[in-house]
């Protein structure tokens, strides 16, 4: 057998570096149509300062989401999509995890 040798490289360039600090703290809310809860929908937590996603999730049955984890000194905002097309996307701006 002929031996190999490994190297780490980076997995992506589009991967984003959270600065390090208190990870107490989490983003919650819940997604409504017409009033009543939604569950087809998309959220996508984005980084304010660099624009790139965070995380993604869907909302329960009840429709309520969170994004757990988070820095609290991070700024972000969360883009909500119908996954069933029959409304434009929804955007909740100058998201701050508590």
């Amino acid at each position: 057998m002929k031996p190999c040798s490994r190297k780490v490289r980076p997995s992506s360039n589009l991967l984003q570096g959270i600065a390090v600090g208190p990870v107490i703290a989490k983003v919650a809310g819940s997604v409504k149509k017409l009033g009543q809860q939604y569950k087809d929908a998309t959220l996508v937590l984005y980084n304010k300062t660099n624009l790139q996603p965070i995380a993604i999730r869907k909302p329960d049955q009840n429709g309520n989401y969170q994004f757990l984890g988070l820095n609290t000194n991070l700024k972000t905002f969360i883009l909500a999509l119908d996954q069933n097309q029959q409304f434009n996307a929804v955007i909740q701006d100058n998201v701050v995890p508590k």
